[in-house]
């Protein structure tokens, strides 16, 4: 095992390439003086001097040498209690570090410097580059940085520090011994301005500047420099630059730039790659999808949202190359004027010559080689001209570019960088643990903790910057508490990093904004209102503009808003991630906010007036995906109208969405915003048709959550809005569902007294839906008062009242209905032909409570059937999904609860524990699929299931002296 230190930057140990935690700050510090001490050994006073220079504490020993212990862990890791030490050793009081068996990267960096100059001295200039490019990457920041401001740590710190920037000037003399004049006359301005008085760099500027052919701009350097050092030193300059001037001035100097440099073999695969400070998590399918598009097409670029690992994600795949010249790669983040474009471009393949294309060309022409052109969102248009030129002339030569938004040139291919993988083992996560572990020495979380960090990293897009700024305050933060702050998620994830072009969350956000233009601002704040995605349709509703698609197909373009298809559907829907969201509501003025929330609110509440019927018709089952898809956005709208005090808003949203909760178990969603808003409702402001409508949907909300004794109390105030209201539909339809639930409690008279009053209003208005389920009820009450033949009459009559209209929900409750009184007659068969019919329409409707209530029924009948291990399979099932929506079938119907005590339990067979194992990971689509395969269960002929013919004009029995059923239970 290779163990590897790092003290160029933050302090690191690697086994084997691979980072190990540490500890916190003293461990590191101690590590950092050990070091220092290049092998000799160091007393544990000096070791406490070093953690407590002024005032140890008095367990000051104890504690270091606890400390050493947890540095001796991270150094061996398989070391045996009372093993002799290998690499850190200890002899009396002291200890010291075992050099031998340790790669330290100053060591490494300190050599590969000292070959550099040998080569560069020998004429080797190329091979002299390599070797400081490769010394010169080892650097990760300041030397010692976990304890810089520490007094032995001074000296050794201040020699690395003067070496590196020796490599520095070594580095770009071997550039111009190359001809790469511009590039490292233009490299050694920057230099200069952080190091002002280094005479040799003011030499090689005039240098690179005079054979570059700029005999003016290199006097006027080596004035700069005279300056320079006359006014920060008192001192004329030295031998080296006078004699620099003196040759410039006789003309001494080789005028003609050198051309582009051939190659050997290992030059040529050297490239320029930035070497990576962290490793790069996952992204192993878009690593080979992006490889796999480089093999075939020659220009391929990376879009997707900022903050996405776009660049990441091209350094790696263009790390995984042998091209024969390269890769090569040209950061165009800082560039801003469209002409200089080519000259950027010669620069960074350290081309000489004008810079101009032709000379890009010229050079290129016959080089095989990847070139990488990162962040051209800014410039595409001068990128996509210049790509196509090159790509035209150079017929060797593949470009990977990163960018926003496409080149729009002919030949390119277009990547979209994906979210990092979700999941509690998927890449989100990982990359949080491995950020906030390296920041928390050595952190590892628990499941449930984990768990609670999938939640985090979703909220943040699996967005790997944003996930990483969240990782770093895992210092003063729990995972839970950023979290519970990300509503302001630009104050939180705040933080900078000065290794990173992006320095904080916000500055890449305001990086792209800023490349908008006034009209793609004003559209992207509109379309911001919208939570969780939208149609087009919306999007021209809410905006107002009939001509919003023009500025949403840019906005599509840059980046900044997603296309999703629709299952089973060829429309398109369009979603934001949430950090684009949550920025572009920061720039909406605050009046603009509101005016664009108030149509937002009015676009769900004529939503919901429209769902509330249809979701009782043929057109349910698209409802319902429509209103699945919706949800974040009518919560949205309820959060907003409950929070400005809009009562009847809430109302009227829930009143028209209830029926969507009830059948797909989303309790939570109605309760949270209908419970207060009742209790607020001022009734003399308000239409007792709304607050009927809305009182109904509580009672039923209730009733699932579990909350039966609650039931009462909504379902009286539903009665008295019911009476008071003026609208026959709404009445009737108050009437049924008191008729619902009065017949699964047993009150049976009851029962069929309101079925018969609401089927009589029903039919009086046409009113289809609520007359199926008036008589479902009214068959139900039969059925409890022991009158199974009556029932089935009148289940039969609901059954075609319900398939007229195309009310899939009364169509599957009458089926179960009847199923119920086929296995009351002990016909098995005739009740799995109605369970079978029950689960496709079921399903057909998406239905989600009354698809578990089949699959159970599926589990009972299979059981009665002698397939106890398929049924036990189902039953797991059932319960799985149901837990995902909080909704327990067996829970709600003592009648299905007593057919599902049948299926074997306990402690079962291993044959039966394998058939849970199954159950419970299998989806709804995988289980539909499975009972559709599954051998029949029960007789497939529907003769006879439905006789006699029943019209649909049904007398009502007189129910009231008939025994009601002995066991009172509920429904779905």
């Amino acid at each position: 095992m290779e163990l590897t230190l790092g003290v160029l930057g933050p302090t690191v140990v690697l086994h084997d390439g691979r980072a190990v935690a540490v500890g916190g700050p003293a461990p590191r510090t101690l590590l950092c003086r050990l070091v220092i001490a290049k092998g000799r050994f160091v007393s544990i006073d000096a070791l406490v001097d070093c953690l407590w220079p002024h005032d140890p504490p008095p367990s000051a020993r104890i504690t270091a040498q606890g400390y050493l212990s947890v540095l001796r862990r991270a150094l061996e890791p398989g070391r045996l209690p009372r093993q002799p030490g290998r690499v850190l050793i200890r002899d009396g009081a002291g200890y010291a570090l075992r050099l031998g068996s340790i790669t330290l990267d100053a060591d490494r960096f300190g050599t590969a410097v000292t070959q550099g100059r040998d080569l560069l001295a020998d004429g080797d200039a190329r091979s002299a580059l390599v070797r400081f490019d490769e010394a010169l990457a080892l650097w990760r920041g300041p030397a010692y940085a976990d304890c810089a401001d520490h007094e032995f740590v001074v000296a050794e710190s201040q020699r690395l520090q003067e070496l590196r920037t020796g490599a520095v000037e070594h580095r770009l003399a071997a550039l111009i011994a190359l001809g790469a004049h511009e590039s490292a006359a233009a490299q050694l301005r920057a230099f200069l301005a952080e190091h002002p008085l280094r005479e040799r760099g003011w030499a090689l500027l005039a240098q690179a500047l005079y054979r570059a052919g700029r005999q003016g701009d290199a006097l006027a350097a080596l004035r700069d420099a005279r300056t320079r050092l006359m006014d920060e030193l008192g001192v004329e300059p030295g031998p080296e630059l006078a004699e620099v001037h003196h040759d410039i001035l006789d003309q001494a100097l080789t005028l003609v730039p050198a051309p582009f440099p051939d190659r050997g073999d290992a030059a040529r695969s050297s490239g320029n790659l930035p070497h990576s400070i962290s490793t790069l998590v996952g992204r192993v399918g878009e690593r080979q999808a992006v490889s796999d598009l480089l093999s075939r097409h020659r220009l391929v670029t990376l879009t997707g949202a900022g903050g996405m690992g776009k660049t990441r994600l091209a350094l790696a795949v263009a790390g995984a190359r042998r091209d024969a010249d390269g890769p090569w790669f040209v950061e165009l983040a800082g560039l801003h004027e469209p002409s200089v474009l080519a000259g950027q471009l010669c620069a960074a393949l350290q081309i000489t010559g004008t810079g101009g294309i032709d000379t890009l060309i010229a050079a290129l022409r016959s080089r095989a080689m990847l070139i990488v052109l990162d962040n051209c969102e800014h410039l595409a248009a001068a990128v996509g001209a210049l790509v196509s030129a090159l790509l035209s002339a150079c017929p060797q030569v593949r470009v990977l570019t990163t960018s926003r938004q496409s080149l729009r040139v002919d030949g390119e291919h277009l990547f979209e960088v994906p979210p990092l993988s979700s999941g509690v083992e998927g890449e989100a996560v990982t990359l949080f643990v491995a950020r906030a572990a390296a920041v928390r020495g050595g952190w590892s979380p628990g499941a449930q903790e984990r768990r609670l960090i999938a939640r985090l990293c979703a909220a943040l897009d699996g967005m790997p910057l944003a996930i990483e700024f969240a990782a770093a305050q895992c210092r003063v933060l729990s995972p839970r508490q950023i979290l519970e702050h990300l509503d302001d998620r630009f104050a939180l994830l705040a933080g900078e990093r000065t290794s990173s072009r992006h320095t904080t969350l916000l500055g890449l956000m305001d990086s792209w904004y800023e490349l908008l233009n006034d009209a793609e601002r004003e559209s992207l704040q509109a379309l911001a209102v919208f939570e969780g995605g939208f149609a087009l349709s919306a999007a021209r509703a809410v905006t107002g503009r009939s001509d919003i698609l023009v500025d949403l197909t840019s906005l599509v373009e840059k980046s900044l808003v997603t296309v999703a298809a629709v299952v089973n559907s060829d429309d398109r829907r369009y979603v934001m991630l949430e950090t684009i969201r949550q920025y572009a509501v920061r720039r909406t003025p605050v009046e603009r906010r509101a005016a664009l929330g108030a149509r937002h609110t009015a676009w769900i509440r004529e939503l919901a007036d429209i769902a509330g019927d249809e979701l009782r018709g043929p057109g349910s089952a698209t409802w319902m995906r429509l209103l699945h898809l919706e949800s974040d956005n009518v919560r949205a709208a309820l959060r907003r109208a409950s929070a400005a005090g809009d009562t009847a808003a809430v109302l009227r949203i829930a009143g028209g969405l209830y029926w969507f909760w009830f059948r797909q178990g989303r309790v939570d969603d109605g309760l949270h915003y209908l419970e207060p808003a009742l209790r607020q409702a001022d009734p003399r402001m308000l239409e007792h048709a709304l607050l009927a409508r809305a009182a109904m949907g509580l009672a039923l909300l209730r009733y699932v959550s579990g909350a039966r004794g609650q039931v009462a109390e909504a379902l009286a105030v539903a009665g008295r809005h019911g009476a008071a209201t003026e609208d026959p539909g709404v009445r009737a339809r108050v009437l049924a569902t008191i008729a619902y639930f009065e017949a699964a409690d047993g009150a049976a008279p009851a029962a069929a007294r309101h079925a018969t009053k609401a089927l009589a209003l029903a039919r009086s208005v046409g009113h289809h839906a609520t007359a199926a389920e008036a008589l479902m009820c009214l068959g139900e009450a039969q059925r409890r008062s022991g009158l199974a033949a009556q029932a089935q009459a009148t289940l039969a009559a609901a059954l075609h009242e319900a398939d007229r209209c195309g009310h899939g929900w009364a169509t599957v409750s009458v089926l179960w209905l009847l199923s119920k009184i086929e296995l009351s007659l002990d016909r098995p068969g005739p009740a799995a032909v109605l369970v079978r019919r029950m689960l496709e329409e079921a399903h057909r409707c998406a239905d989600t409570t009354g698809w578990l209530v089949s699959v159970a029924m599926s589990a009972h009948l299979m059981a009665r059937a002698g397939r106890a291990e398929d049924a036990v399979e189902l039953l797991s099932t059932v319960r799985s999904l149901g837990d995902r929506v909080g909704y327990q079938a067996e829970a709600m119907d003592a009648e299905l609860a007593g057919y599902l005590a049948e299926i074997p339990s306990g402690s079962p067979p291993e044959g039966f524990a394998a058939a849970e194992a199954r159950g419970r990971d299998r989806s709804v689509e995988q289980t539909m699929a499975w009972l559709r395969s599954a051998p029949p269960f029960g007789d497939q002929r529907l003769e006879g299931v439905l006789s006699p013919a029943i019209s649909s004009e049904v007398t009502v029995p007189d129910v009231r002296a008939q025994p009601t059923h002995p066991r009172a239970a509920g429904r779905r």
